[in-house]
């Protein structure tokens, strides 16, 4: 980051129209992809039979979930509700825990391809107080080419793939569960034994009733992100930058063919202040006293409800939640992502479980297993989160940390430890 604070009144605020951040979560102007991932199966067809497993959602939790059991041999299909590959609101890394993942998997290779940079380290920064920490191998590598290819790598382990399709959980029945699946065209009904809820944040998916609790942290953050082309100067690849001010935060990155990601937290007040995220990430930038992408107000930004949140149970009558869709909590080096394939991988044995006769057994399992890979990981970016929104604690804590910056280190280790 440069240390040249820019006002936001000088030649680094560009102009453009204002759009609140209704309209930014909403939005559906960016232009979709030339070449669509396809569908491996009509919607028609998928509503025969009857599925061992459907999940629905096709980001990094639900295209591992498949992958593992169309591996083991069980019948899958992989529901999305967008086109293949498509942008998405994310920091764009993969930790050390997320990458030890892939490789035990087999599938590190297949990332290291799509030419990443390797993050080596963390930059901080507030006001005046600023620190940089080592990071333990990880890859910056946008959403939209990850997705695609863990879409790619489900399909070749045997897995359908129905994108464009809205899928819904309906009626529990003798043979497992009823998924209403959507296109423009009208609805079909399939059946699976098993279904895994993968549809991010949100009820997406989830029938209207009180079987699952979704509690949203009253003071919780909306995410809004852009990725920047052509931009040569300024935030090197290899390093995660994070810009602080008092309504929220900005992180930068380097991914692939050198493109800039911005994905930042704001308060929902501190946006509309400002009128656009575009703005708003102006305002944090100036605040931290960083350099200001050009292009950033006219970004095609892309914005997230309220990210702080909890759902339960993760485990329910044959249904499964992974990923965003058991709850969310503000992360820092990728550990999101980590989170993610952590639940698609090791909730699969459980899934094999279920597809083979149901018990409240295997929703204990899976609830407590979650609760240690991932639940406990959260409670540690939750600490950091509080950190980030209280100006005197983060500048007390930078202080110390300048002066014995192995105690920041050792959190940053232990967000990417690998999940054993």
């Amino acid at each position: 980051m440069s240390q040249t604070s820019v006002s936001a009144g000088n030649k680094c605020q560009p102009t453009g129209s204002p759009r609140v951040i209704e309209e930014v979560v909403n939005q559906t102007n960016v232009p979709p992809p030339s070449t669509p991932l396809p569908a491996t199966i009509s919607c028609v067809s998928a509503a025969e039979g009857t599925w061992d497993t459907i999940v629905m959602g096709a980001g990094v939790a639900g295209c591992m979930a498949a992958r593992e059991l169309a591996r083991s041999g069980l019948r899958v299909l992989l529901v999305e509700k967008r086109s293949f590959p498509r942008p998405k609101v994310c920091g764009g890394c993969l930790n050390g825990a997320a990458m030890d993942i892939l490789a035990r998997v087999g599938l590190s290779a297949t990332i290291e391809a799509q030419s990443g940079p390797v993050l080596t380290h963390f930059s901080l920064r507030r006001g005046s107080n600023s620190m940089t920490l080592p990071l333990p191998g990880g890859r910056a590598i946008s959403r939209d080419r990850l997705d695609l290819n863990l879409a790619l790598a489900a399909v070749a382990a045997g897995a359908d793939f129905l994108p464009e399709t809205t899928a819904n959980l309906g009626a529990e029945i003798q043979q497992g569960r009823v998924v209403e699946l959507t296109q423009h065209d009208g609805t079909k009904s399939a059946i699976a034994r098993a279904v895994i809820v993968a549809t991010g944040l949100g009820p997406q998916g989830l029938p209207d009733n009180a079987e699952w609790k979704i509690k949203v942290t009253p003071a919780a953050r909306v995410g809004a992100g852009c990725i920047l082309e052509g931009i040569d100067s300024g935030y090197p690849a290899g390093t995660i930058w994070m810009a602080v001010g008092d309504g929220g935060y900005v992180g930068l990155v380097r991914v692939e063919d050198n493109r800039l990601n911005i994905a930042a937290a704001f308060d929902l007040g501190f946006v509309r202040r400002h009128g656009s995220p575009g703005k708003a990430a102006i305002h944090v930038l100036s605040e931290a006293g960083c350099e200001i992408p050009p292009q950033l107000l006219d970004a095609s930004w892309l914005g997230t409800p309220p990210l702080t949140r909890q759902t339960s149970p993760v485990a329910s009558s044959g249904i499964f939640l992974i990923g965003d869709a058991t709850g969310y909590v503000e992360p820092f080096t990728g550990e999101g992502m980590a989170w993610g394939l952590s639940a698609g991988l090791h909730v699969a044995p459980w899934v094999r479980e279920a597809v083979n006769g149901w018990s409240e057994g295997i929703a204990r399992g899976w609830i407590r297993e979650h609760h240690t890979l991932v639940r406990r990981r959260q409670n540690v970016c939750r600490v950091l989160t509080r950190l980030l929104r209280c100006p005197r604690l983060l500048r007390g804590g930078m202080f110390l940390l300048e002066r014995w910056p192995g105690l920041l280190g050792m959190v940053v280790a232990k967000l990417n430890a690998p999940s054993r």
